[in-house]
């Protein structure tokens, strides 16, 4: 749910800040695997949370589904951890702690942008308005958060590099989500998938560089057929874009993260990143106790399963 540089952000945040453990040692020695993680499910061809709910762990009615979903999930990545090792191990292990990073970030922040991109529509209006509505909300909020906390423009930013792995460690990666997603909803993968996404994502962001008229000539070949496009041919991503209509809420008004919630929130948009960095952090070292300390698992998933920050 949140944009690309907000998952990219918070992901290299919550690295700096963490201890010098395993994990800080392996995301640093593997850091493509670790920025494909913060993508998490983005990059997938299908919604996992609209797929057969079958061979779930962990399932009780005080937690939300959602949450069982994603606890399953890394309950099998962390099998799969198990049964590997060298460098195999380590993009891995990368790549779990930014789909780590990407979970705390997408359950923290998904409540608000939706509340945002929701307000600026009617009801009845047509999905696709909904999804331009949110893709600006995200948009905004990245381009501000890039500024304000690195002091760039996305013109600056190098974003080849930032969706870019080889094809040895995609390789990888699609056998441990291979293994994952069969395991927890007995549904088979293809291996180019999060190779794919990639692609994808790339077309995405080719908006994001800084020669115009490359730009231009890519709208123009592609306008007509890619449904990846932004509505009405804008670039994704602008230098200079200002937050004329407040997606970071620096003044504090009142949202609801869920349909029927009692009482408003006033967090800003920084608050809300600040609450999934430490989350992020909490999660990483808990991996870290897992897969360096021979901890057990048990807290980990728990943690996941818990991770409610807007509690119904």
């Amino acid at each position: 749910m949140p944009g690309f540089l907000t998952q990219y952000l918070a992901g290299m945040e919550t690295w700096e800040n963490l201890p010098d453990n395993y994990i800080r040692g392996v995301i640093r020695t593997s850091n493509h695997a670790f920025l494909i993680g913060l993508q998490g499910a983005d990059l997938f061809s299908f919604d996992l949370h609209a797929l057969e709910k079958r061979g779930l762990s962990y399932k009780t009615n005080s937690i939300p589904l959602h949450n069982q979903e994603n606890a399953a999930l890394f309950n099998h990545m962390l099998d799969y951890l198990y049964q590997i090792h060298g460098k195999e191990l380590e993009v891995c292990t990368s790549y779990v702690a930014g789909f780590l990073c990407f979970y705390s970030m997408d359950q923290t922040a998904a409540p608000y942008l939706t509340y945002r991109a929701y307000g600026n529509i009617g009801p009845g209006e047509k999905a696709r308005k909904a999804a331009a509505a949110l893709q600006e909300v995200e948009t905004v909020i990245d381009t501000v958060l890039l500024r304000s906390h690195t002091h760039m423009e996305p013109s600056q930013l190098n974003f080849e590099a930032l969706t870019f792995a080889s094809k040895k460690d995609l390789s990888s990666i699609g056998k441990l989500i291979r293994y994952a997603f069969w395991a927890t909803y007995h549904r088979k993968i293809p291996q180019s998938e999060i190779a794919n996404g990639l692609k994808n994502l790339r077309r995405k962001t080719v908006y994001l560089q800084p020669d115009a008229r490359w730009r231009r000539i890519i709208t123009h070949a592609t306008a007509r057929t890619s449904s990846l496009l932004p509505a009405g041919g804008k670039t994704i991503y602008e230098d200079f874009l200002p937050d004329e209509k407040d997606y970071m809420n620096t003044e504090g008004r009142p949202w609801y993260p869920y349909p029927g919630c009692p009482s408003a929130l006033h967090l800003t948009f920084e608050d809300i990143y600040r609450i999934a960095l430490r989350k992020a952090a909490d999660f990483l070292e808990g991996l870290d106790s897992c897969l360096s300390w021979g901890m057990n698992r048990e807290d980990l998933i728990k943690e996941i399963l818990d991770y409610a920050p807007y509690e119904r």
